[in-house]
């Protein structure tokens, strides 16, 4: 989960200069090495002061000596989160998080230092082509992937609609790991929520909510979603975060707010810093009538998406169903830099609503559906099987919100 911050670090900047002056650290014996240097006496301070975890200035320093790059210094911090961004790989995230941009339409994260496809958007190029969740990306355009940070591989995926890129893609087809090479056409991505009613023939009406993850416009189409889908009468609502790897922190907070009964002070979740300082965000008033609520999240469900999913469990106002989400429990701050860059850092962990670290080990749904024989498999033997998961998730959803709609139309005892 990302928000976007200023930079004002210029006295930092100076003590860094200082600094590495005395160590020896002069342009002029950089040979090959220290290429980045004003780089560095921007991103160093800011590491020093803003970074999750505390950092000693003098260790920076003397990482920065030893590898000569800014790539390698936050590589050893062991933080896949924290990269650096160039101009180019600045200018997508900011377009991504508008909403639409050109792609092929996937969803990527790490897992276990491999760049895995979290879901394939509907009618994508990506979907298309038969990428499937799991699929994990080891070259882009004949590129390894190895050691490549999620924003320089998303920028190389990215690209103006009609050009193509070649993904090179590791999978597991029942016991064997395939290989394979699939060419793609980039086209226009817009992944902006799904909604539909579904005439459920035992309760009726019911509004079904894809969210994909969460751009600048998320909330905004949610809204409509909602109000159309009060408009035709539903009886209760589902809301599917399977396979969301997350996006920002603002959307993910009103998100919440369209969800939950509206109380002020009502927390949806808690930021904590290095120096244990909290900052605690609250729902918004919204227009919404409430819905009887059922929300769908498995192992792809991350950030942005477990802060929604933890709002909705810890408050009671809805029940989650599915499997344990992804775990990922910190917060990073995109700050734009004089190089037209940006640093990507992480500078705090997370509290859902109800005060719980979800960091490694995720939520815990209302109701856990899996099967027996992929239960503590991270990646489902083979594509079938993550279907069958699916499907029964999605049928014991259904089932949640028929005896949730039966239980608010009963008269009471």
């Amino acid at each position: 989960m990302t928000r976007i911050a200023n930079n004002r670090f210029l006295p930092w900047i100076i003590c860094f200069l200082i600094l590495t002056t005395f160590f020896g650290l002069g342009l002029e014996l950089a040979r090959g090495k220290y290429h980045d240097f004003l780089l560095a006496c921007q991103v160093i301070p800011l590491l020093r002061l803003k970074y999750y975890q505390p950092l000693s200035l003098g260790q920076l320093i003397t990482v920065y000596w030893q590898t000569g790059n800014i790539h390698d210094l936050l590589a050893s911090l062991g933080d896949p989160y924290t990269r650096y961004l160039s101009r180019h790989a600045y200018t997508k995230l900011l377009e991504e998080n508008k909403g639409t941009y050109g792609g092929v339409g996937i969803y990527l994260e790490y897992k276990e230092n491999e760049l895995v496809i979290f879901k394939p958007m509907k009618n994508s190029p990506a979907e298309r082509a038969g990428l499937l969740p799991g699929d994990r990306i080891i070259a882009i355009d004949h590129q390894p992937t190895k050691e490549m940070s999620k924003e320089v591989a998303t920028a190389k995926i990215l690209g103006q609609p009609g050009t193509k890129v070649v993904l090179t893609i590791a999978r597991t087809d029942g016991q064997q790991q395939v290989t394979i090479d699939l060419t793609l056409t980039r086209a226009l991505i817009d992944p902006s929520l799904e909604w539909e009613i579904r005439n459920d023939p035992v309760a009726g009406p019911i509004g079904w909510i894809t969210l994909s993850q969460f751009s600048e416009k998320t909330a905004q189409d949610l809204g409509r979603a909602l109000e159309e889908i009060a408009r035709a009468g539903a009886a209760g609502l589902v809301v599917d975060l399977r396979y969301n790897p997350g996006g920002l922190l603002i959307s993910a907070v009103e998100v919440s707010s369209q969800l939950l009964p509206y109380r002020p002070g009502t927390p949806v979740v808690s930021l904590k810093y290095r120096d244990q300082r909290t900052q605690t965000f609250t729902a918004y008033p919204h227009p919404h009538p409430p819905f009887p609520l059922v929300v769908l999240v498995n192992e792809w469900s991350a950030s942005s998406a477990e802060i929604v999913a933890g709002a909705i469990k810890d408050l009671r106002a809805g029940v989650l169903v599915g499997n344990t989400t992804f775990g990922k429990g910190l917060v990073q701050d995109v700050i734009p830099l004089p190089t037209g860059g940006a640093l990507y850092l992480t500078v705090a962990t997370y509290l859902t609503a109800g005060g719980h670290s979800i960091h490694q080990t995720g939520i815990r749904p209302d109701v856990v559906v899996t099967l027996p024989e992929a239960a503590d498999l991270f990646i489902p033997p083979d594509p079938a099987t993550r279907q069958q998961i699916d499907h029964l998730q999605t049928e014991t959803a259904l089932r949640v919100l028929r005896n949730l709609i039966r239980a608010r139309q009963s008269p009471a005892a």
